[in-house]
């Protein structure tokens, strides 16, 4: 008589749980952040917002100023806590701008602040967590931290403006793009690594160093939010789909589809891209055209170039303990499904 066999099939482990575990080094700071930034959202108006907060975002630009903060002798941790708070109020603002821009109805699986309260409630709000942000800022008595934040938000509308600009440009180069996501993605992310490492105390060239790792983890995380946004789900990422080439932005992907096309290929393929309004067949066949000539891959690749750029930037920094945590987070700004 045969004996049957039964294999017990491991759970499979999610994302959020992977992320858990590399930030809970940090889980208490992180949940002191949170109740900070909506300490600072008294007005019954402004903890409008506060759903947007507490929705499940990853963290992550909050999460570097405690870990680069750490890697210091004798971090201040009251400091880098209103820091990261500030950064994460920062990084809210841009969202909500962001998804005016891009007319989203979604954000973290909820709807987006316009789609819910309207635009000119979103714009004022968005303008009142960058004041809010910077007033917490200003009470640390710390100059450079508000310089470098400062100078981050100049990049961040420098980037968004000249994304505009670059908008339906079928020739857009890679090095034009990257610099666009330098400025509106990556700038937050190296500025919360030099804030960071400045409150931490760590010598000049180390906080050179953490925010190379910053800026090369941003880039990674961009151009992989970017690849998302071509084979991801609406479900799956918690926002929506495809609204970057519905609005004539070009990312990396699409670059790379254009150049290996000729001429003719790709008037043809891109014939509605300046028709307005959303043609969802139309963005079906550029994604599906992107993961069939390679170009996805292609921009994974250089995603992963960016990342193996951070790892290094880390080996040249005294980290404190806490190298695999900003390693893991290298990796996962690649491997990340949402």
């Amino acid at each position: 008589m045969a004996v049957e066999t039964l294999t017990r099939r491991k759970p499979q482990r999610r994302e959020s749980d992977s992320l858990d575990q590399v930030l809970n080094p940090i889980r208490r700071q992180l949940q002191t952040v949170t109740q900070r930034m909506l300490s600072q959202l008294a007005n019954p108006v402004v903890r409008r917002v506060a759903y947007l907060i507490t929705a499940g975002g990853k963290r992550l630009r909050p999460a570097l100023v405690l870990l680069v903060g750490g890697c210091g002798d004798s971090p201040n941790y009251s400091a880098l806590i209103d820091s990261a708070a500030a950064v994460e109020l920062i990084h809210t603002a841009t969202l909500i701008h962001d998804d005016i821009i891009d007319q989203a109805p979604l954000r973290r699986r909820q709807p987006s602040f316009h789609a819910r309260w309207g635009t000119e409630r979103a714009v004022l709000m968005g303008d009142y967590l960058y004041a809010t942000a910077f007033a917490l800022l200003t009470r640390l008595r710390l100059p450079y931290v508000s310089q470098v934040m400062a100078e981050v938000c100049q990049q961040l509308a420098r980037g968004e403006l000249r994304e505009v600009e670059a908008r339906y440009r079928l020739d857009l180069s890679e090095t034009e793009y990257i610099e666009i996501i330098r400025d509106k993605t990556a700038s937050l992310i190296g500025g919360c690594c030099q804030a960071g490492a400045y409150i931490g105390e760590l010598s000049p060239e180390s906080i050179g160093w953490l925010t190379d790792f910053g800026i090369h983890m941003g880039l990674a995380f961009q151009i992989t939010d970017d690849c998302l946004d071509l084979t991801g789900r609406t479900e799956q990422l918690g926002k929506s789909i495809h609204t970057d080439l519905d609005k004539g932005v070009l990312s990396l992907p699409i670059i790379y589809l254009s150049e290996s096309l000729s001429s003719r290929q790709r008037d043809q393929l891109f014939a509605p891209l300046h028709q307005g309004g959303q043609n969802p067949h139309f963005l079906k066949r550029v994604a599906q055209a992107a993961q069939d000539t390679g170009s996805i891959a292609k921009a994974q690749a250089k995603a992963q170039e960016f990342a193996r750029s951070a790892k290094q930037a880390i080996a040249h920094s005294p980290v404190n303990g806490f190298a695999k945590a900003c390693q893991q987070l290298a990796e996962y700004a690649i491997s990340r499904r949402s």
